[in-house]
């Protein structure tokens, strides 16, 4: 376990040993973060209701579609004992970049969004002392 927190066993083009129990976990693992971007994707599809309700959803599905198919893969890599893309330095690759794309995602729904509804709702202030288009 000494040697886990070691940068050489990391930074090693050696693919890891990806079977049994833990290696079925890992897998289960992207399977899962796969299996509810897809589910999620389909119910912000059938959901009506506010636009960045819906494109909230949205980012949070491709973040878990995008990771799980990549975690997939890689996994396929380390399997298969392929040396470049089956290295164990992607792994943590993979919870670096799940970990600020979250981030982002995160940083999204609390800046932008309320000031984008802020500014949605003040230009529908002023738009009730503009004139309107007559329809003939």
């Amino acid at each position: 376990m000494s040697s886990f927190f070691q940068p050489t066993y990391w930074l090693t083009m050696q693919p890891p040993e990806v079977g049994g129990l833990l290696g079925s976990i890992v897998f289960g693992l992207f399977v899962i973060v796969l299996i509810l971007g897809i589910i999620g994707r389909i119910v912000v599809d059938r959901r009506g209701g506010d636009r960045y309700k819906r494109e909230i959803g949205s980012r949070i599905c491709a973040l878990l579609v995008t990771m799980g198919v990549l975690g997939v893969v890689l996994f396929f890599f380390s399997f298969e004992r392929i040396q470049l893309f089956g290295a164990r330095f992607w792994y943590p690759t993979w919870i670096i970049a799940t970990a600020v794309w979250t981030f982002f995602l995160v940083r999204y729904v609390k800046r932008d969004v309320p000031a984008k509804r802020a500014r949605e709702e003040s230009l529908r202030e002023q738009g009730k002392y503009l004139p309107r288009q007559h329809r003939h």
